[in-house]
């Protein structure tokens, strides 16, 4: 069993350092996977772009995923789940979990930066006319407006229960 991530800007990486650490298991970006590893059982983190888990179609093509893990800016919802499932068309085999991260503008480059400025002015005005915002909605208007990170072991409680559950 491995952990496996693709990050871009450090959140995805950073949830996957934390629960290989926690379960003393060995973590590895998707581009430097050891050949050794692939066909492994693994735990994918990715981070979201329009609704998709970067790099899981390179990691479902390379790994035996018992759980598949998007990391993104917004808080969780009911439904986020099943969207993720639905989009990147997740095995049921797979269980799917997702994590709120982090946004820092400064770390981004080129049209992921220039479509970041334009979503993130989006995101603000939609949480500035909120009458009031939930700790997880506070945390994405940090993001937004100052750079934020939510990456914590406490967030990964769910998932590091399902594991040592199944």
């Amino acid at each position: 069993m491995v952990v496996v991530y693709k990050s871009n800007s450090g959140y995805s990486k950073a949830y996957a350092e934390l629960l290989a650490d926690a379960l003393d298991l060995n973590v590895y970006s998707i581009d430097e996977l050891p050949d050794v590893h692939k066909g492994n059982n693994a735990i994918f983190f990715g981070w979201l772009f329009a609704g998709t888990v970067v790099g899981y179609k390179k990691a479902a093509k390379n790994l035996n995923l018992i759980a598949a893990v998007g990391v993104g800016m917004s808080p969780d919802t009911p439904e986020i789940v099943s969207e993720i499932t639905d989009k990147c068309k997740i095995p049921t085999s797979t269980k799917v979990f997702y994590l709120q991260g982090g946004f820092d503008i400064n770390k981004l480059k080129g049209p992921n930066k220039l479509i970041m400025q334009v979503k993130v002015k989006e995101i603000i005005g939609r949480l500035e006319k909120a009458d009031t915002l939930s700790p997880a909605q506070e945390a994405t208007y940090k993001m937004c407006t100052e750079g934020y990170s939510c990456v914590s072991l406490e967030n990964l409680k769910p998932l590091i229960d399902w594991y040592k559950a199944r």
